[in-house]
């Protein structure tokens, strides 16, 4: 059953219909005053619903590029994990919030203060996708409150006194404390909703942020009562991909590599398995990536990795997760380093290997994991 103080966008029909009432408006408006000025003799008449069609028209067509744009995330499925502060968020927040206010002169304020060891602390995440999720947060925001300000806040979220999330609040009113009053989210939810579906021009974005979010391991809630709309998100400083989260089953890939080797038959073989893909940098396994993941089955390393701090991060990687695989390209380690003579879990390939090859180093490391296989691991599969 649905929390009744909390929406989850997955869970309710609003943004959808918000988004058929934003792409109806303004075709609706274009379809009136055409005929209108078919019917209309005086010139000034005429040219002031000329005028209303045109900003209509522009209306629509930045519609349905954000349609567009929301469909076109179903196909984005690559994740590139690097180490961002709270610091360059609240920057980038801050640019996003003086260019919308140059072109419509809304208010926004910033709620937000964080102390100097909350600007230090990092989440790893997908910097363009948090940075495009801003964005239309923050557009979103706009629409909450017509008339007045509207609300943001960076705060840190702590479990039994550890960092859990980073979590950013923009809201219709200023808030303190809104962990403390969630509880007070009570109200008639239908009845808020129906009024949330035709602020115009909120549910494109939102659904653009709902579906932003999940791709980069948040979670995402709108908090209505009758003083109040709010709309939530959480990013994991830990545990990223873990509990609750809808990419937590499957098999987590983590592709170790500061550029993408895009004639590589390892990426079209990639494709043909069930597997959720992440990528780093080896700056971005240094700084503790593949830790912060709740779960890291195999790490494909593409980079090379003689340099202490590369083998230091792979063995507190080891130490976390013994059940951890490896499947390194061959010229990109030296085979008489400790590191590789310490684990046996540690496979090879050529990145100039047929894909069959590539298929092959990925099924023994499949077998390696669970020992009973007897099938590759794709011939299981298709045996369902």
């Amino acid at each position: 059953m649905m929390n009744l103080n909390s929406i989850s966008l997955s869970e309710t029909n609003v943004v959808t219909s918000s988004i058929s009432h934003e792409l109806n408006t303004p075709l609706n408006a274009i379809i009136g005053f055409t005929d209108l000025i078919l019917e209309e003799e005086s010139l000034e008449d005429i040219k002031s619903f000329a005028a209303i069609i045109k900003n209509n028209s522009s209306l629509l067509l930045d519609k349905i590029q954000k349609v567009i744009a929301l469909n076109s995330l179903d196909y984005e499925n690559d994740v590139f994990l690097e180490e961002v502060s709270v610091s360059v968020l609240l920057e980038k927040s801050q640019d996003i919030i003086a260019k919308e206010f140059g072109r419509n002169k809304r208010m926004f304020s910033i709620n937000c203060n964080p102390t100097a060891e909350e600007q230090s602390i990092t989440v790893f995440s997908d910097k363009p996708k948090l940075e495009k999720f801003l964005n239309h947060l923050l557009l979103s925001a706009f629409y909450l409150n017509k008339e007045g300000q509207v609300f943001l806040s960076f705060n840190i979220v702590y479990k039994d006194g550890v960092k859990e999330a980073l979590q950013v609040l923009v809201s219709e009113e200023q808030l303190a404390n809104f962990g403390e009053q969630k509880s007070s989210f009570e109200e008639d939810i239908d009845a808020a909703v129906s009024k949330l579906r035709f602020e115009d021009g909120i549910g494109i974005n939102l659904a653009i942020c709902h579906k932003i979010s999940k791709k980069i391991g948040g979670h995402m809630y709108l908090k209505i009562n009758s003083n109040n709309k709010v709309i939530s998100f959480e990013l994991p400083v830990g545990n990223l991909y873990g509990a609750n989260s809808h990419q937590d089953t499957g098999i987590k890939v983590l592709v170790v590599e500061d550029e993408p080797v895009s004639c590589c038959a390892l990426e079209r073989v990639l494709a043909d398995y069930p597997f959720m893909v992440i990528r780093t940098s080896a700056q971005g396994i240094i700084a503790g990536a593949a830790e912060r993941l709740a779960k890291t089955d195999i790490v494909i390393i593409n980079e090379e990795i003689k340099e202490m701090p590369v083998r230091n991060a792979i063995d507190r990687l080891i130490k976390k997760n013994p059940e951890v695989s490896f499947l390194i390209e061959e010229s990109c380690f030296n085979r008489e380093s400790d590191i590789f003579i310490r684990h046996n879990n540690f496979f090879y390939y050529c990145r100039y290997s047929a894909e069959a090859q590539i298929e092959s180093a990925l099924d023994r490391i499949m077998k390696y994991r669970d020992k009973e296989t007897t099938n590759t691991y794709k011939q299981s599969l298709n045996a369902g």
